[in-house]
């Protein structure tokens, strides 16, 4: 309840806004907000509302959790402790899901984010509660056997929600790297760990078994870091298959997402001998460059199918596709190639980038070189200079010329572009080469199921981890902060269980006709906001919903909720005439 609080100094009179509320069972104060003298508290009330605070994201997803029960699935496999105060196991690890799940952030920030939410309306908790060190004490407990149990109990839930009993599963491995490198961690890293951490690098790998039609997790598992996928499949693939069967889902199909980079023949030999295994593998346009010949004229497009509520895709940013036929593998594949346009002016102006670096660089050189002295063999040592300059670029030597010429008796260092390999190179931009043997699909459930891979972003690239906040999986598990085994692997089943949320959510607004990306669902979410208003006539201060754009209200509807008296409530039945 939102009332207004008057103190006294130096007898003057100071007035706040102040909301209680009984946390545990004692009246607490959980939002105060200074307003300041007598006319300016008029002027402010005058204004409409004051002190909003995120309300829309927390609401639904905590209703989602009401069927799911994280907290209560968590507390049953380790029950509170009897002399233990505020939250319990459970609601730490459901107050850290939810947090990935909308806003990532550090433990040691999470207290400062929830005071940003109306998050005491909905699960009324003294925030102090929500330190990194509550967190460590409580997280300690969790063996690996406890978290296996837990894990099992709440995918038995998931799938229990599922609309069909049949599920055509979806399988993909990759490994997460943490955010620390070159053995040095960062000032982040320390605000999550209450003692030193250790000086490598931390890598773990994770599989991530989704069902085809909504991407919703039904079960996930983590192995040792650094192990290629492929090796992967060939050790665990059946005991992954067997667990997921185990807690109730009926697998006819189950479909394996191979990353480039792995020769994944073995795999793929595997597959063949099982009419239920399927597979979608991705080729690196290096790998086969006959097939980036083909001309775009031959191609055509192929919807994203993002389903945004706004900002339709244009038609310059339509991916295209060419389809073909050919033998992989000792069979024949369907081959999809595509071309994605944002892709190629990305790798376009990056690689203009680099080009006008070498030549800045060499040039550079020759002013050193006139300066200091020329070495003895300029070629070699200009040709080696630039060698370690296209290493550190990550950009092919081959695109350049370098020549050495003489101008009244001085060496000159010439750097032109070699346009045959430029071309061959810029060819291959913003393209990829998906092979599969699910030949009744189309390209676009080819394209869409491949693109939409949870771990697509999971691997570092020239050594930096090239996240994306289209993906809602990178967005929940992105930054990997934690150090030792035990609280990584608790953290990823927080990750996976935010990942479920968002699948579950966007699963049910599809379900109502409103085919949107977990990124905008959110946002939109999060938008809606309640505030302290003064309503006239009445006298009182109250806080309650800010009115509500189309989106906002389009999903809140489709989710059978409604904004009535300022409260987001169910849907009222229509009458009947």
């Amino acid at each position: 309840m939102a009332h207004l609080y008057k103190k006294v100094k130096k007898g003057h009179e100071y007035f706040y806004v102040r909301e209680t509320q009984r946390v545990y069972g004692k009246p607490t104060t959980i939002n105060q907000v200074y307003l300041g003298t007598a006319d300016k508290v008029q002027a402010a009330l005058g204004k409409g509302g004051f002190s909003p605070k995120e309300f829309g994201s927390i609401f639904i997803l905590n209703e989602l959790d009401r069927v799911l029960d994280l907290a209560g699935l968590v507390n049953q496999v380790l029950p509170p402790k009897k002399k233990t105060k505020g939250p319990t196991l459970g609601e730490l690890v459901f107050y850290a899901a939810l947090n990935r799940a909308i806003a990532p952030t550090s433990k040691r920030r999470l207290a400062s984010w929830y005071e940003t939410t109306d998050i005491q309306r909905i699960r009324p908790l003294r925030l102090e509660s929500l330190n990194s060190q509550n967190f460590w004490n409580h997280w300690d407990r969790i063996s690996p056997s406890d978290l296996e149990k837990i894990s099992q109990a709440f995918f038995k839930r998931v799938h229990a929600l599922l609309p069909s009993p049949n599920t055509h599963l979806l399988v993909e491995a990759g490994n997460i790297y943490s955010n620390p490198r070159n053995g040095v961690a960062p000032a982040a890293a320390l605000e999550e760990e209450p003692f030193p951490v250790e000086s490598t690098r931390q890598r773990v790998g994770l599989a991530l078994m989704t069902e085809r039609s909504g991407r919703v997790p039904l079960y996930y598992q983590t192995f040792r870091g650094g192990l290629p996928e492929t090796e992967f499949f060939q050790r665990y693939l059946d005991g992954i298959l067997a667990k997921v069967s185990h807690l109730g889902v009926n697998v006819q199909e189950a479909t394996l997402l191979l990353g480039p980079g792995s020769d994944p023949a073995t795999v793929i030999e595997r597959v063949d001998a099982d009419p239920r295994l399927h597979f979608i593998a991705s080729c690196s346009p290096d790998e086969l460059p006959e097939l980036t010949k083909i001309s775009l004229k031959e191609f055509g497009p192929i919807s994203k199918g993002g389903g945004r509520m706004t900002d339709p895709e244009r038609e310059e940013e339509k991916v295209l596709f060419f389809e073909t036929e050919a033998s992989f593998w000792n069979r024949a594949r369907k081959v999809i190639i595509v071309f994605d346009p944002k892709t190629f002016n990305q790798s376009y102006q990056e690689l203009g980038k680099k080009v006008h670096k070498v030549r800045k660089e060499l040039a550079a050189l020759q002013q050193r070189y006139q300066q200091e002295g020329f070495p003895p063999d300029v070629p070699q040592a200009a040709g080696e200079h630039l060698a370690q300059l296209c290493q550190r670029l990550n950009v092919n030597p081959a695109l350049f010329d370098l020549t050495i010429r003489e101008e009244n008796g001085v060496p000159r260092i010439e750097c032109q572009i070699d346009h045959r390999q430029m071309a061959i190179r810029v060819r291959r931009f913003g393209k990829n080469i998906l092979i599969t043997d699910q030949k009744d699909w189309s390209p676009a459930e080819i394209y869409e199921t491949y693109a939409r891979r949870y771990l697509a972003e999971a691997q570092p690239v020239n050594g930096r981890f090239q996240g994306t906040s289209e993906n809602p999986f990178q967005a929940a598990l992105m930054p990997l902060y934690h150090w030792t085994d035990s609280k990584i692997q608790v953290h990823m089943f927080v990750c996976v269980v935010a990942l479920t949320y968002l699948a579950l959510l966007c699963q049910r607004l599809k379900a109502a006709g409103l085919k949107i990306p977990p990124k905008e669902v959110m946002e939109e979410l999060r938008a809606i906001r309640t505030a302290i208003y003064s309503h006239e006539g009445e006298g009182k201060l109250k806080r309650v919903i800010e009115k509500v754009n189309n989106n906002q209200y389009a999903i809140l509807q489709a989710l059978g909720y409604e904004i009535r008296e300022g409260k987001i409530l169910p849907l009222q039945p229509a009458l009947s005439i």
